[in-house]
């Protein structure tokens, strides 16, 4: 028997958020039922728990039979560089939508430190750093320096339920380039909430095909890229380049008339220290973003209607 209870919760404080009304009980009295029910044989009902019991994102706490959430399906949303209209703060204004673009551009993005104020660094500090509330919760700040792709407003409750993949078309100055992206949640007033998160380094960037999962339109859903130096690729500065960059499954709810947006950085201070290796031969430079009708960049998103 498996159970699965996920919170929005740091390292630094698991479990908070449960143990009031209408969320799971406290994690000790979890952890006692469990054993009592396994090691004493005490019929207290924790098999009917769950099995899957989520903090769902933009909602509350949810049941579900399985995850994802059954129902769900993967479906492309375009990058355009069209304005969206729902931002001042960005380098750059895009939109999601349904079709591809229907022009041509490029968009370039420098490494930048706005990304210290996120919620992308709270995360990596264990949670530390969730104590800058402005920062953990809102992505304005970071979005400073992002090139940032809003849909419009949903007209009902929209799912996000599983892994995403996000496909940009790249070119680059020097050798190799990285790249950090979030799923967020618009809301009316403009505060943008970050869902999720995926991170790459051009050069690391082929793929485990036999480790990877697809949707039956053969779109990657869940793309596996080993992190070693034999699956090292340099790119070629100038070259078009097709990247795959898995963002870490999640669950949420748009509520009518918020948003989903895509955020586009080339740094991710401090959490891509790790990578620094490799950030050496990117120098550090501006990175392009390719719109192209003919090879489009896109979000293989998982949700239970169209955007």
């Amino acid at each position: 028997m498996k159970k699965l209870v996920v919170g929005d919760t740091y390292h630094a404080n698991p479990g908070a958020g449960q143990g009031v009304p209408g969320a799971p009980p406290r994690l000790d009295v979890l952890q006692r039922v469990w054993f009592d029910y396994w090691l004493k044989g005490i019929d207290n009902g924790i098999d009917e728990f769950g099995p899957v019991v989520l903090h769902e994102q933009g909602g509350g706490w949810v049941t579900l039979p399985a995850f994802p959430q059954p129902g769900v399906t993967h479906r492309r949303v375009y990058l355009s560089d069209a304005a969206s209209a729902s931002t001042d703060d960005s380098v750059h204004d895009g939109s999601l939508g349904a079709g591809p673009p229907t022009a041509a551009g490029e968009l370039t993005i420098a490494p930048g430190l706005t990304t210290v104020c996120s919620r992308d660094a709270a995360q990596g500090s264990a949670g530390l750093l969730s104590v800058l509330d402005i920062c953990a919760k809102d992505s304005r700040i970071a979005e400073r320096n992002a090139l940032t792709f809003t849909s419009a407003p949903v007209g009902a409750a929209t799912t996000v339920s599983g892994p995403i993949n996000v496909h940009l078309l790249t070119k680059y100055d020097a050798t190799d380039g990285y790249w950090s992206v979030t799923i967020n949640d618009v809301a009316p007033d403009g505060r943008s909430t970050v869902l999720s998160t995926g991170q790459l380094t051009a050069s690391l960037r082929a793929i485990d095909e036999a480790a990877s999962t697809r949707s039956p339109n053969g779109d990657l859903t869940a793309p596996y890229i080993p992190i070693s130096v034999a699956n090292h690729r340099p790119v070629v500065p100038g070259e078009p380049v097709a990247l795959d960059i898995a963002v870490i499954p999640t669950q949420a709810v748009l509520q009518p008339g918020h948003r989903l947006r895509l955020d586009v950085f080339a740094s991710n201070a401090p959490k891509a220290v790790a990578f620094r290796p490799m950030l050496d031969a990117s120098e550090l430079r501006p990175q392009h973003l390719l719109i192209d009708p003919a090879a489009p960049s896109f979000v293989n998103l998982p949700t239970d209607r169209p955007l």
